[in-house]
């Protein structure tokens, strides 16, 4: 070979090695045009794709997390393929990126200084990614965007974006780049709410973005011939296609099987059950003689709660009580409609029309104890404050259909909060409607046909089942007593507590209707579903004009469903008897005579006793505790544990990758040496020689010869050697031996290691994560997925041709 052949070869090489320089992007410099394309298009179609999380945050703290995201994690994949970082490279700076910014940009509520990222915001960044998504999903939609949570659009944005733009950058195949916005596209309408974000702009525009990104991308890999031919009618087709499809799928769609607005939307969210039964909780109706008179608890003149910023008349809720078993009225875990008790955050997502109120709730000493959180209208926000603020606010329950909130905390003397609510006073009667339009449908399983003959007796005429209501109503008011049980002495302790089916029998079966709001509201509101009219119990209290709420102020009513789904509040005032009306003693004794005494109902659950936590009754039996395991995770500091999480396990995964990732490329390139024809393993020597040398930063240009790829390494480098026994092995006369390609792979290893030692050790250590020699594929395929005839067939075929 001569001097000037192989100065010839080298001039080339450089030229190549210059040009592909030139296309690469410089940090600081212009883009170029592709890059350019492809940032626009990623930026747009990661955008949309995170228009789904609308639905599912309130607020616009989200829009500013996700959109710092994405700018960011497109400016780390920029600069991550300018610089060829390796992609394991590019995942830790997208860690540390998240670990660094995402507290000032998502997570702001512990930094230090409103800027610094203190150990809360660590360990909330940590544990959100993992633990977010199901809290997220079991949360009431929408959430509060001001907490942890926040931090999952952040890291979406930063994620997707950085593998849009990276993969769009990195591979030239035209179809790995709809990969990643897809997958987010998807992703966001699986985790979003039945309510879709942007029909529009997540169908169709997403649709028409990606499109035109792709058929950019196509032309890029057109030959340089066959670009300015016919591009003026590609254009034209290309844009008559595009709108076609706008037009059908923005009005064609919407006439689709499952479009219209009854559908329900399957979403992850509805398929998940939040793992809370509010069944644990006794119901409060059946305490309701706490707050009479008399009583030990002595709460009848007690203020047991103060409340401010209540408007004059409103309802104070503690329970309303939807499902009834015979025994009590109680709440249900779900409402008549499916409605769950979710956990909600400090804001709620207004769900009514009405006025805005906040008000202040305290809870005195000596006052108010319960799971039970007293609110008042449509709930849109609850603050705690005080010395278990926190653990009151963890774990806030709410359901919406029924506007009941519990606390597994349990409310108690000294606690306070506030809360935000809208209240329209068109929800509640203190006198009975003449006229109201109620839903039909009763909703209470259990037999209550032992009303059938009293309400014939009550109804009279009566024809709609409103009217009836309203006659059994006018009924107990009119023709009933009241009675709390009187004290130990009085004639009227036969008057027991309860509302089970055998009370209530007695309590309508007697001459006249003798008890309290507990027996009278349990009646009416089997009877209003005994009529067909959703009926259901609420206990709560009527604040006085001073804001004060004594025991005599609570009270239990009814509510009926109108024909529009809302429900209207009957208080007491309009079903029952005046209090100082009390119940006739000699008819009492006449009736006792003939029916006997009165019997107690059946004790129900008992409730939780509020002095004793749930697990105080095992550790009294446990004197001696148990030592604790070291390496229980649960029993470390919290210290150790950020430690841990912060330094030991990302060093551990990273040594792990490494070791991994160098294992994996050896025994690659010892199954290349190995296996197949001779001529294809000496190829596959020289190949990944080259990819090796790529990932230590040596330039080896992309379409050369072998010879001529072999003028980019150092000239320190023996690696001409190799690639001609390369060429000998694949264009030589016959098949080689396999030792042939056994000796290259021995030779290229030792060039490997000279190229290792000729570079720093930092070098050294992101070639050895570079995941790109993993990733090499034969390039001689054809794009129909047939293979080009090898070297050794070519031969054959031509050796035929010359015996013929």
């Amino acid at each position: 070979m001569s001097i000037d052949a192989t100065a010839s070869r080298r001039s080339r090489a450089g030229e190549r090695v210059t040009r592909q320089a030139a296309d690469r992007p410089s940090i600081f410099g212009m883009p170029s045009r592709d890059s350019l394309v492809d940032l626009a298009f990623a930026l747009a179609l990661v955008t949309i794709a995170l228009v789904g999380f609308r639905t599912g945050f309130i607020g616009w703290e989200w829009v500013l997390a996700a959109g710092a995201g994405v700018v960011i994690g497109t400016l780390v994949a920029h600069v991550a393929h300018v610089r060829s970082w390796p992609l394991i490279i590019t995942a830790l700076v997208l860690v540390v990126t998240h670990f660094v910014l995402g507290g000032p940009v998502a997570v702001r509520g512990d930094l230090i200084g409103g800027v610094l990222p203190s150990v809360q915001t660590f360990q909330d960044l940590a544990v959100t990614p993992v633990t977010g998504w199901k809290e997220w999903l079991t949360l009431l939609p929408p959430v509060d965007a001001r907490g942890p949570l926040v931090a999952l659009p952040w890291l979406t944005g930063l994620l997707g974006s950085a593998a849009t733009y990276g993969v769009a950058r990195r591979f030239a195949n035209v179809g790995a780049a709809a990969l990643a916005p897809v997958i987010l596209l998807i992703g966001s309408i699986a985790l979003g709410t039945q309510q879709p974000a942007a029909k529009l702009v997540q169908g169709v525009l997403f649709a028409l973005v990606l499109i035109l990104w792709l058929v950019a991308r196509a032309a890029r890999t057109r030959a340089a011939m066959q670009n300015g031919a016919g591009r003026q009618a590609r254009t034209i087709t290309s844009v008559a296609l595009l709108v076609v499809a706008a037009l059908a799928g923005s009005f064609l769609g919407q006439f689709l099987p499952g479009t219209d607005e009854g559908s329900a939307r399957a979403v992850v969210r509805t398929e998940l059950t939040p793992p809370y039964d509010v069944a644990q909780f006794t119901s409060p109706l059946s305490g309701f003689r706490r707050y009479t008179e008399p009583n030990s608890a002595d709460l009848y003149d007690t203020e047991i709660l103060r409340v401010t910023g209540l408007p004059q008349g409103a309802p104070l809720r503690f329970a309303t009580l939807d499902n009834y078993d015979g025994l009590v009225w109680g709440a249900a875990d779900r409402a008549m409609d499916g409605t769950p008790f979710q956990q909600v955050g400090s804001r709620i997502a207004p769900r009514s029309t009405g006025d805005p109120v906040t008000a202040t709730v305290t809870v005195p000493e000596g006052g108010y104890q319960g799971a039970w959180l007293p609110i008042a209208g449509s709930t849109t926000g609850v603050r705690f404050t005080g010395t278990r603020s926190d653990d009151l606010a963890d774990a806030l329950w709410l359901n919406t259909a029924t506007e009941t909130a519990v606390v597994p905390a349990l409310v108690q003397p000294g606690d306070t909060y506030s809360f935000d609510a809208v209240v329209d006073p068109r929800t509640w009667s203190d006198k009975l409607p003449k006229e109201l339009d109620v839903a039909s449908g009763g909703q209470v399983a259990e037999d209550t046909s032992f009303l059938d003959a009293k309400l014939d007796a009550w109804t009279g005429q009566a024809g709609s089942p409103w009217e009836k209501f309203a006659a059994v109503a006018k009924t107990m008011t009119q023709d009933g007593a009241y009675t709390d049980g009187g004290t130990a002495n009085s004639y009227e302790k036969v008057y027991l507590p309860g509302h089970a089916l055998g009370r209530l029998g007695r309590f309508v079966g007697s001459t006249q209707l003798a008890g309290n709001d507990e027996q009278y509201a349990a009646t009416l509101a089997l009877a209003g579903n005994r009529l067909g009219i959703p009926t259901r119990v609420v206990m709560g209290a009527i604040p006085a004009s001073d804001g004060a709420v004594k025991g005599k102020d609570v009270h239990a009513w009814v509510e009926v469903q109108e024909d529009n789904g809302t429900w209207h509040a009957l208080l007491p005032s309009t079903f029952l008897p005046d209090r100082n009306k009390k119940p006739n003693e000699q008819q009492l004794k006449s009736e006792e005579q003939k029916v006997g005494a009165q019997v107690p109902p059946p004790a129900g659950v008992n409730p939780p006793s509020v002095l004793q936590g749930p697990d105080q009754a095992q550790n009294a039996t446990d004197i001696k505790k148990k030592k604790r395991n070291p390496l229980d995770i649960s029993a470390w500091p919290l210290w150790l544990k950020l430690l841990v999480l912060a330094l030991v396990l990302p060093l551990l995964l990273a040594l792990t990758a490494y070791v991994v990732i160098r294992w994996l490329k050896s025994r690659r390139r010892r199954r290349h040496a190995s296996t197949g024809p001779t001529p294809s393993r000496a190829a596959w020597v020289w190949r990944d020689l080259v990819t090796d040398a790529r990932s230590l930063g040596i330039v080896v240009p992309r379409g050369a010869t072998r010879l001529e790829q072999a003028t980019a390494f150092p000239e320190s480098v023996a690696a001409e050697p190799i690639a001609t026994g390369a060429n000998l092995a694949v264009f030589g006369p016959g098949d080689p031996e396999p030792e042939v390609a056994t000796a290259l792979l021995a030779d290229a290893d030792l060039v490997r290691r000279e190229l290792r030692g000729s570079v720093s050790r930092w070098r050294r250590v992101r070639s050895d994560f570079d995941l790109r020699p993993l990733l090499e594929r034969d390039r001689r395929k054809r794009t129909d997925g047939r293979r080009l005839p090898t070297l050794p067939s070519i031969r054959r075929a031509r050796g035929a041709e010359g015996t013929a």
